[in-house]
């Protein structure tokens, strides 16, 4: 594969999990939060103001390093293959 495609496909994965890192961030500082504070529900999360900070400061980092691994992966995975050829050269 060409690496403009191979670029292109790792780039598109990557900015197409960045929803899914973003939310699975969320959720976990969520569930931190509340089991840390013990609050009940994520209503009374609204009123904390450590919970802000803590998704800023979870969030974004969680979410970089998250696309960054897809796009390593996609990368690494979408590398030369050996082709067969029926003639039997491996080189052609």
């Amino acid at each position: 594969m060409h690496k403009g495609l191979r670029a292109l496909s790792a780039s598109t994965a990557a900015l197409v999990s960045v929803p899914a890192f973003a939310w699975l961030a969320a959720e976990l500082a969520a569930y931190y939060e509340m089991f840390s504070t013990g609050m009940n529900s994520r209503a009374e999360l609204g009123e904390d103001l450590g919970f802000g900070i803590l998704l800023f400061m979870v969030v974004p980092p969680v979410t970089l390093f998250g696309s960054l691994f897809v796009w390593s992966f996609v990368w690494s995975r979408t590398g030369r293959t050996k082709t067969t050829v029926t003639n039997g050269d491996a080189n052609a």
